[in-house]
């Protein structure tokens, strides 16, 4: 089990499917995943990570569903 309060840029990109750094920096940008920054080094809490990919499943769920209720009704 990894105990690490902060993780690297890099090993975020990898937690969360193999991103692109250039990508993760969107995300942070957006305001989606919230970053810790310690002078001029930027980390990332594993934790926030999967609040973010939670969230990511859940609203693809819920449009999913959203989706399968709208067919079939007007024909």
């Amino acid at each position: 089990m990894d105990t690490r309060l902060l993780i690297s840029p890099r090993e975020a990109c990898y937690r969360l499917g193999g991103i692109s750094q250039r990508h993760l920096w969107n995300l942070t940008r957006r305001g989606l995943i919230p970053c810790v920054r310690l002078g001029r080094r930027v980390f990332y809490r594993p934790a926030d990570l999967e609040a973010f990919l939670e969230s990511v499943a859940r609203q693809q769920a819920e449009a999913a569903e959203h989706e399968g209720q709208g067919h079939g009704d007007a024909r």
